[in-house]
């Protein structure tokens, strides 16, 4: 009998290499329509994870997984968190800023400017984000007094708890992101149950 262990998805390295590896653009698609309500036609994986400097002394931030959707349309950052540093809101709107700015050529006019969706996951619970029951958070920038008024769609950020997930009541047909979640988990229990 051959024993195989598996490598933790939530593994930086493995993480990259399962979502972010030129080559399986499929299973990031696959991952990314089971988040976002968009419809993904086209997805090209970014090999540079580096945001570029503007300024000399401008921070530089590494992302783990950069994708370009439907045509560059959508940029797309995806981010696997398992140490809480308290800071990771003002991180990940960091991240958002940089990849927001680089759609942006000098000379060019802000209409050029491309909707950017940053996706973080959580192998802890966010102090500030403890109340809220689901294991899946979108935050957009909306009006306080109209919360029904979404200033524009060019930002969007998810922020997904895995330790949620665990608990979650839904049953994993109901929900394919839970099933993704359940697999990034524990992945020998989903090969197990062959999902």
């Amino acid at each position: 009998m051959t024993i195989v262990k598996l490598l933790d998805p939530k593994n930086d390295y493995v993480f990259k290499r399962i979502f972010g590896h030129s080559g399986n653009e499929q299973i990031t698609k696959n991952f990314l329509e089971s988040i976002i309500p968009d419809k993904i036609d086209q997805i090209e994986l970014d090999s540079n994870p580096i945001t570029e400097k503007d300024l000399l002394d401008d921070k530089v931030g590494i992302l783990d997984i950069k994708a370009k959707l439907n045509n560059g349309n959508v940029n797309c950052n995806i981010e696997m968190q398992v140490v809480d540093q308290k800071d990771i809101e003002k991180r990940i709107l960091f991240y958002w800023s940089k990849m927001y700015i680089q759609t942006i050529s000098s000379g060019n006019d802000y209409e050029s400017l491309k909707r950017c969706i940053v996706i973080l996951i959580t192998d802890y619970d966010i102090e500030s984000l403890k109340e809220l029951p689901d294991y899946i958070a979108k935050w957009k920038i909306m009006e306080e007094k109209y919360a029904e008024l979404e200033l524009t769609n060019m930002l969007e950020l998810y922020i997904i708890s895995l330790n949620k997930a665990k608990n979650s009541t839904k049953t994993k047909k109901e929900d394919l992101l839970l099933n993704w979640l359940k697999f990034i988990n524990n992945p020998k229990e989903e090969t197990r149950n062959g999902k």
